[in-house]
């Protein structure tokens, strides 16, 4: 549509009567204008418009900076610690912290994710944040500065309510993976009582988190993952992921010290690397190395990089698409990033072309 066309009120006329007469008869712009005229001057609309009044829009405006908040500070009511009653309110949570009222909470707003006909109930839009961030998960996640990452977890979380559905083959092995964990800390402190081991006692969720990973990843076509991870439950890990026969674990834990030479017989155990071909539940085999890792707790990061890239490199020689079964995978340890500087060296190093 030419700018100046629409300067000639007796040009507009003729088109539109054209339209009228055959609306193919004009351009897709001038088709496009008389609909939405047509729309306009119709009043199908002006309920809706006058439903949604100055008021009810300051209304909307609190509702989404209650939303945002429940995003960015949900984690803080979130249900955690089993020796302390789960917090039941929060000061910034509160209707009245956004200008709200218990009168609002059968009003309805517009909302997007919390249901299909786009508009809900206040107080269901709240149960709704309240059981994705509230629960016995906290999701602490607004400080990431890409909106396209913020997005990509909205639309995993807010969908199931942070509450996946798994049938009951599934829990059973979570279930399972959960018990085996347990069960061989509670047994090293029993048989070793007093030696180092770097425990995942309060953390035993690492198990089956890792089998699930390793299976989803076998289910794309993975069929090779180079690990680095740091002490803390290294053990539990080469025992119920690995599946390190328990005879080599348990002799690690006996004195390796031998008078007649200058060294004893190895590494400490928690330093140790293992490689296993497991097979997993959808009866796929997997190959994974465990990367020793010495004492600095993250420098095995750009080690495990770096076999990785090796790996790929060889199998791109059969070929293009083999890099895409080899995966590296590095779980941080219990240090802060900012006291690591290996930890930010080797995210850098992925943005250069290079690598």
């Amino acid at each position: 549509m030419d700018i100046t066309e629409t300067l000639n009120a007796d040009y507009i006329d003729a088109q539109y009567q054209l339209w009228k007469t055959d609306p193919k008869s004009v351009t897709r712009d001038w088709q496009f204008f008389f609909e939405g005229f047509e729309l306009a001057s119709s009043g199908e609309h002006s309920e809706a418009v006058c439903a949604w009044d100055e008021d009810q829009a300051l209304r909307q405006s609190k509702v989404e900076a209650l939303k945002y908040r429940y995003r960015d500070l949900g984690h803080l009511m979130s249900c955690l610690d089993p020796l302390a009653a789960c917090p039941m309110s929060h000061p910034f949570l509160e209707l009245s912290s956004v200008g709200l009222t218990r009168e609002d909470m059968d009003r309805d707003f517009f909302t997007r994710r919390f249901s299909q006909t786009r508009q809900a109930p206040l107080g269901e839009i709240i149960q709704v944040l309240g059981e994705t961030y509230c629960r016995s998960v906290g999701v602490e996640y607004m400080h990431l500065q890409d909106p396209v990452e913020r997005g990509w977890l909205q639309d995993r979380m807010e969908p199931v309510r942070n509450e996946p559905t798994h049938d009951r083959e599934t829990k059973i092995r979570i279930l399972n993976k959960l018990c085996q964990a347990a069960l061989f800390e509670k047994y090293l402190h029993k048989k070793y009582m007093g030696q180092t081991r770097f425990s995942l006692e309060g953390g035993e969720s690492l198990i089956p988190m890792m089998d699930a990973l390793f299976l989803h990843a076998s289910d794309r076509g993975c069929n090779e993952i180079i690990l680095g991870m740091a002490h803390r439950g290294r053990l539990n890990v080469q025992s119920n992921i690995l599946y390190k026969p328990y005879e080599e674990i348990f002799r690690e834990f006996i004195n390796s010290y031998d008078p007649d030479t200058l060294t004893g017989a190895g590494d400490v155990k928690y330093h140790n690397g293992y490689l296993s071909d497991i097979r997993l539940v959808n009866d796929r085999s997997l190959r994974v190395y465990l990367v020793s890792n010495p004492s600095h707790l993250e420098s095995v990061n750009p080690v495990v990089e770096g076999v990785a890239r090796t790996r790929q490199d060889l199998a791109m020689r059969e070929e293009e698409s083999a890099r895409n079964r080899i995966l590296p995978i590095l779980m941080h340890g219990d240090a802060a990033f900012a006291g690591q500087g290996v930890v930010t060296e080797t995210l850098n190093l992925s943005q250069l072309d290079g690598y």
